[in-house]
């Protein structure tokens, strides 16, 4: 086992995973950041010593094995998982093509299932270790143009709850945070493309207000702590009353 307890964060670049590298950080753990930017990565934690850095493009799914085992050489086994990284699409239904479901499954879907069965091996984690999936509030309810990024977080969910009792054999925990619309880069950029009423329309279907990265990073920094040793195959739903609002 480790002397040091490494947590691997996936789309460590920004937005949830940026503020869980910090929120880890600050809880004393030691944190792999990955992101396909390398530039990035390194401007924001070359100067870090609890940080090691791994540029890797985890939508190439046919490279996550040997992207697990890079983790494995340059850290050892890992105490933790926690995936942010991630693709959203807004596309009407008519409009769908086979390749649009690939790419957001592949990143979305399959990269974490596929992370989840590499590290599971024996000899990739401590005892105790604790996976994380970002799931999405797109999966429990409708929205225009939402379809294959619901489906992707839908399935997710379910490969989750399917899976925990599987890894508790292991001594490995598995859950998911789903959250509601959290100020992160992408979604600032959405709102300077909508009008002023848009925006203030969507920030009222908040009673709590729109979340914020360390909101969901908190709730992450929990669920891989040995605080949540009796929590497993779970989705916590984290939207600041958003689906309770009207009941």
């Amino acid at each position: 086992m480790n002397n040091k307890q490494w947590i691997v964060v996936t789309g460590a670049s920004s937005g949830i995973g940026r503020s869980t590298v910090m929120k880890l950080l600050e809880a004393g753990l030691c944190v792999v950041a990955t992101a396909r930017n390398e530039e990035k990565l390194n401007e924001l934690y070359s100067t870090m010593k609890d940080v090691k850095v791994i540029s890797w493009d985890l939508s190439q799914t046919d490279n996550i094995k040997e992207y697990c085992e890079t983790v494995k050489n340059q850290v050892g086994t890992i105490s933790g998982l926690m995936h942010c990284a991630g693709q959203q699409v807004t596309l009407p239904v008519h409009m769908i093509k086979e390749k649009k479901i690939e790419e957001v499954f592949g990143i979305n879907t399959f990269a974490a299932m596929l992370l989840v069965s590499a590290f599971c091996k024996k000899g990739s984690t401590d005892n105790g270790a604790s996976f994380v999936l970002v799931s999405s509030l797109a999966a429990h309810e409708g929205a225009f143009g939402k379809s294959i990024y619901a489906a992707s977080k839908g399935a997710l969910e379910g490969f989750i709850r399917a899976v925990s009792p599987e890894l508790a054999e292991k001594g490995i925990r598995i859950n998911a945070i789903a959250p509601g619309i959290v100020q992160t880069e992408m979604v600032n950029k959405y709102f300077n493309q909508v009008t002023e009423e848009q925006k203030n329309t969507t920030i009222k279907e908040y009673p709590l207000g729109l979340g914020k990265p360390e909101d969901v990073a908190e709730l992450a920094v929990y669920l891989l702590s040995k605080n949540s040793r009796w929590v497993t195959g779970q989705v916590i739903i984290i939207d600041g009353g958003h689906l309770v609002r009207k009941c």
